[in-house]
C-alpha cells in the first residue's frame, strides 16, 4: 500500500502540474506499472533446461526477450516452493543465465522478470524435483540352455510413480535391437532365444514423467552338449602294514570309471591304520557293480559289494551295498561336493527367504538356518552352470521386496566362480556375497 500510495502521488502531482519531490524506487513503480499495462507472454520469451530434474541436480534458467532493445534490460530470478513465499535467486542484473540447485524434493515455481525501460515482463514455469529413478531390474539367468526360457524383471524405485517398462534384446555385437514388449505396466516378460550364442538384454524404466533410466544385461545361451558326470568316493581303512591289499572290479566300466586313489595316514597311536580314497564317475546310464577286495596276510578275504545305478543326468544312486568289513558297518559311498554359503539380514515380518537353483545336478542347497541372520548353506556337485535366486518375498509369493541372483559356475577341479551378481537388497551399495567352507 506504500508502493502504490507514491506511485498515485506521482501520477496526481503529474496531472496538476505540481512541483512534488518525491523519491520513488523505479523497479516499484514498473512492478505495479506493468500489471495494468504490460503483456509478458510474447515479450518475455525466457526458458528453463527442464521442467523436471532429479534432486541434487542443477536446472539452467535462461532470460530471454523478443522486441526489447537488451542493452537497457535487467534480469531477475526467484522462485517458490510449494506453498512457502518466493525466495531470489538472483535479483536484477545484467547476468541473463543462472544455474539454480533445488534444496528439496517436491514441486517448485520459477519466475523470470526483466525489467525495461521501467516495465517488469513475467515469465512462470513449474519444476518438479523428484529422487533419482533407479532401475532395480533383474535377469533370471545369465547362462541357459537352448530351449529354455530366461524370465525379465522389470523394477524400478525413484522418480515419478506410474513406471512403465520395456524389454529388448539383440544378438551380442550387432547394432539391432529387438523389442520384445514396448512400454507398457508388465513388470515380467518370458524369453525364449531360438538359437545359441551370446545375447544383449535390455530393461527400460520410464515414470509418469517420462524419465527412462536403462539397465543391461549378458546372455549366453549353450547347446545342450556332453552331459557332465558326477562323482563320488569311497574310504577304505587297512593295516599300515599292508595297506594296499584292497583291489577293486567294475562290473561294466562304461557305467562307471575307476578315476584316482588317494592316501590319508592316521595320525593317532592307537589306530595304526591307513585311509584308502578311490574315486569313480558315473559316465553313462546303466547299471554297475563295484566289488572291493582285502586279502590279509593271515588268509582272511573281506569282500564289499556297491550296487549302482545311473540316471540320464549322470547321476547316481546306491541301490543296495554289501559284504564284510574290518569293523563296523560297510563305508558309504560318498558324493564329491564343494560347500559355500550366502548370509544375510532376516527378513521383516510377515516375510521370508526363499530359494531357487536352476540347475540342481551343478548345485544342491544343503540347508538352511536362522539366527541372527538368514544362511543358506550349498553344494557344488560337479563342473558347470547354475544361479542361485534368493527372493524375500510374502507368503503368497505376490510381493517380492528383495531378491539376490548369482550367476555360478563351477570348473574340472571344482572350484567356485562367481560369474556374476545382482539383486534389489535392503543395502542399495552392498549385496551379499558368497562364501566358501
Amino acid at each position: 500500500m506504500k508502493n502504490l500510495f507514491k506511485i498515485m502521488c506521482v501520477l496526481l502531482a503529474v496531472m496538476i502540474g505540481a512541483s512534488v519531490s518525491i523519491t520513488v524506487n523505479a523497479e516499484t513503480v514498473a512492478e505495479v506499472v506493468t500489471q495494468a499495462t504490460a503483456t509478458s507472454k510474447d515479450i518475455n520469451t525466457s526458458k528453463i533446461s527442464t521442467n523436471s530434474v532429479t534432486f541434487g541436480y542443477s536446472v539452467t534458467l535462461t532470460a530471454m526477450s523478443k522486441g526489447l532493445d537488451t542493452k537497457k534490460c535487467k534480469y531477475a530470478f526467484f522462485y517458490k516452493y510449494e506453498d512457502e513465499s518466493w525466495t531470489t535467486i538472483q535479483g536484477y542484473s545484467t547476468q541473463t543465465e543462472v544455474n539454480w540447485k533445488p534444496e528439496k524434493i517436491g514441486q517448485y515455481e520459477v519466475c523470470i522478470k526483466i525489467l525495461c525501460d521501467s516495465k517488469v515482463y513475467k515469465k512462470y514455469f513449474n519444476i518438479l524435483v523428484s529422487e533419482e529413478l533407479v532401475n532395480l531390474s533383474l535377469v533370471s539367468s545369465s547362462h541357459i540352455k537352448t530351449g529354455d526360457a530366461v524370465t525379465l524383471n522389470a523394477r524400478a524405485s525413484g522418480g515419478l510413480p506410474g513406471y512403465t517398462f520395456a524389454y529388448y534384446c539383440k544378438r551380442a555385437y550387432s547394432d539391432w535391437w529387438t523389442i520384445l514388449n514396448d512400454y507398457k505396466e508388465a513388470t515380467s516378460v518370458q524369453w525364449k532365444p531360438s538359437e545359441s550364442g551370446e545375447y544383449d538384454i535390455c530393461i527400460k524404466v520410464k515414470d509418469s514423467f517420462d524419465q527412462i533410466s536403462e539397465k543391461y544385461f549378458t546372455l549366453t545361451v549353450e547347446n545342450e552338449g556332453v552331459k557332465i558326470p558326477s562323482e563320488f568316493y569311497i574310504d577304505l581303512k587297512a593295516p599300515v602294514s599292508a595297506p594296499y591289499q584292497w583291489s577293486f572290479d567294475i562290473s561294466d566300466n562304461e557305467v562307471i570309471q575307476f578315476s584316482e586313489k588317494e592316501e590319508y595316514r592316521s595320525m593317532s597311536v592307537l589306530d595304526s591304520s591307513v585311509t584308502l580314497r578311490y574315486y569313480f564317475k558315473a559316465v553313462k546310464t546303466g547299471e554297475s557293480e563295484i566289488n572291493m577286495k582285502y586279502e590279509s596276510y593271515s588268509g582272511k578275504v573281506y569282500n564289499i559289494s556297491y550296487k549302482i545305478t545311473v540316471d540320464r543326468h549322470l547321476n547316481y544312486t546306491v541301490e543296495d551295498s554289501n559284504g564284510t568289513y574290518f569293523s563296523g558297518d560297510i563305508p558309504e559311498i560318498k558324493q564329491v561336493k564343494r560347500p559355500f554359503e550366502v548370509n544375510m539380514e532376516l527378513a521383516p515380518k510377515g516375510y521370508s527367504w526363499k530359494c531357487d537353483i536352476s540347475n540342481s545336478n551343478v548345485i544342491e542347497l544343503s540347508g538352511t538356518e536362522k539366527v541372527y541372520r538368514q544362511t543358506f548353506t550349498f553344494n557344488a556337485l560337479r563342473k558347470g552352470f547354475a544361479t542361485i535366486t534368493l527372493s524375500c518375498s510374502s507368503p503368497s509369493d505376490t510381493n517380492i521386496i528383495y531378491q539376490l541372483i548369482y550367476n555360478v559356475s563351477i570348473d574340472d577341479d571344482m572350484n567356485i566362480n562367481v560369474d556374476s551378481y545382482d539383486g534389489c537388497y535392503i543395502s542399495d551399495y552392498w549385496i551379499p556375497q558368497i562364501e566358501l567352507l
